[in-house]
């Protein structure tokens, strides 16, 4: 759907499209209610994760899983609702696409990120 609309010339309505899919992954990944950048602040936290980028056994690991959650949280506030809730908002044809990008490897990150397993009470 997104590539239609991009192709229709409406530029803006497929970056909204696009990370409102990438927010709706994360909620179904996750099972969480939540929306937004606060949805994103929940499922990739850095003490408690719903969904990880790796085991964070290391800094770097850290480091990647509080940038990612930054990052979402980021698209959700400085780029989905921009779009969603001004009606008059144009993106330019390049700035759509360097956009969708940005959003194409959010989604596999999402995709390839793990649910930790709860540990068992003896």
């Amino acid at each position: 759907m997104v590539r239609q609309v991009f192709l229709n010339g409406h530029y803006s309505l497929a970056v909204e499209e696009g990370f409102k899919y990438l927010n709706n992954l994360v909620k179904r990944r996750s099972g969480l209610e939540a929306d937004g950048a606060g949805l994103m602040g929940t499922a990739f936290s850095l003490n408690s994760p719903v969904l990880r980028l790796s085991d964070l056994r290391t800094q770097w690991k850290r480091d990647q899983q509080l940038g990612y959650m930054q990052i979402l949280q980021g698209s959700m506030t400085g780029i989905r609702n921009p779009r969603a809730h001004e009606h008059r908002y144009l993106d330019e044809p390049r700035n759509a696409l360097e956009l969708l990008a940005l959003c194409n490897h959010l989604v596999r990150m999402v995709t390839n990120a793990t649910r930790p397993r709860r540990r068992r009470s003896p």
